[in-house]
């Protein structure tokens, strides 16, 4: 079986080159181990190579046929010019990946029938990506890697389009940027969750995110006794299933669930069987002990959290023990959380304005009506 830094090599030499530059040494592990990724490019650092390279790879895993990787440039020459760069890769006796791009104006039917072909990867301007979501016309589930390059020349706005695509993926999708300004990066980062920043110059990645709640890590112990369990199941698959009813159920999920979604999915499914399906968070005190006050979050599951994470996050940020914090309701884009009464302006004075996992929080009493989000 070919390792990783044979594939990347075999790729390299499909595409007609030799050896890695520097910044593609800093960018491909990265992109290959799934990070947020926001990448200051220099000038003819091979910035294209470096992210066509791991979108092949990664799309190994995933040989079913659709869109699974988007990448967006500012104009229809960018898209000429990066379509070129794949091209290399991906003719005849290479790499099994189909690309196609969106260069002509006002074809939105040619586009459709180009995506119902199910191709690989897409090359695009962003004002066309956001015509097929407003339509409807992408599969935005089964988008692995969103890659933004922002080439030499991007338009006043362009961010701002970056932003509108960005809403509409699932926090499971990565994102990729590249840009020659260093000051757009403080832009890019509020929209991702932990991105991995890259130097040009000093080939320097750091995760730049403010969080500060704790990690959750396996014990050595933890790790040894859940590796064992998987082994057991994994032979009882093989050795005592019948395989029609396997099957049956393999086609159930394969049906029901987007395949970018199966590794979490089964993960889930892990964690269930291990934690007795536990609730994320249970209320350490029942709340007729305490005067409880619901305060408003503006920020929820789409940036990749739940109610576990968020309180870590309010005890260790605001200085208050877990005990004082209740129910915790989330929502996509906001959530409403229970705080003691002794603790509530502790939590308002110490939370208001952090930023916390690339969003600036705003925390303030709810409305009476908690089902509605008050304006942020």
């Amino acid at each position: 079986m070919v390792n990783r830094e044979q594939r990347i090599l075999q790729v390299l030499h499909n595409g007609g080159f030799s050896e890695l530059t520097f910044l593609q040494k800093s960018i491909i592990p990265l992109a290959l181990d799934g990070e947020n990724i926001i990448a200051e490019t220099g000038v003819n650092a091979g910035k294209t190579v470096s992210y066509i390279i791991p979108s092949i790879i990664n799309l190994d895993d995933y040989p079913e046929p659709g869109l699974k990787i988007l990448v967006i440039v500012p104009s229809v020459e960018d898209v000429k010019k990066v379509s070129e760069q794949f091209a290399l890769f991906c003719r005849e006796g290479a790499e099994k990946v189909s690309f196609v791009s969106f260069l002509e104006e006002n074809n939105t039917k040619g586009e459709l029938a180009v995506l119902e072909k199910k191709p690989d990867i897409l090359i695009s301007t962003p004002e066309k990506v956001i015509d097929h979501i407003r339509l409807g016309n992408f599969n935005i589930d089964s988008i692995l890697t969103c890659i933004v390059d922002c080439g030499d020349d991007q338009y006043n706005g362009f961010s701002n389009d970056i932003e509108f695509i960005h809403s509409a993926f699932s926090v499971l999708t990565r994102f990729w940027v590249f840009t020659k300004d260093r000051e757009m990066i403080p832009i890019f980062h509020h929209l991702l969750i932990d991105p991995q920043i890259i130097y040009s110059d000093r080939g320097i990645k750091s995760s730049t995110s403010e969080r500060q709640e704790e990690k959750m890590e396996f014990s050595a112990d933890q790790e040894s006794k859940y590796a064992e369990l998987i082994k057991k199941m994994v032979k009882s698959i093989k050795e005592e299933e019948d395989a029609n009813e396997m099957n049956q159920f393999k086609k159930l999920v394969k049906k029901n669930v987007p395949f970018t979604m199966r590794g979490y999915f089964s993960a889930y499914l892990f964690k269930t069987l291990v934690t007795n399906a536990k609730p994320a968070h249970t209320p350490t005190q029942n709340r007729a002990d305490k005067d409880y006050k619901t305060l408003f979050f503006n920020i929820g599951r789409t940036r990749g959290l739940n109610p576990q994470a968020l309180l870590r996050f309010i005890a260790a940020t605001a200085e208050v023990d877990s005990s004082e914090i209740g129910q915790i309701k989330m929502h996509d884009n906001y959530s409403f959380v229970d705080v003691a009464e002794p603790s509530v302006q502790k939590v308002l004075d110490n939370l208001n304005s952090k930023v916390y996992r690339g969003r600036t929080l705003a925390v303030n009493f709810a409305k009476k009506n908690t089902e509605a989000a008050p304006k942020a």
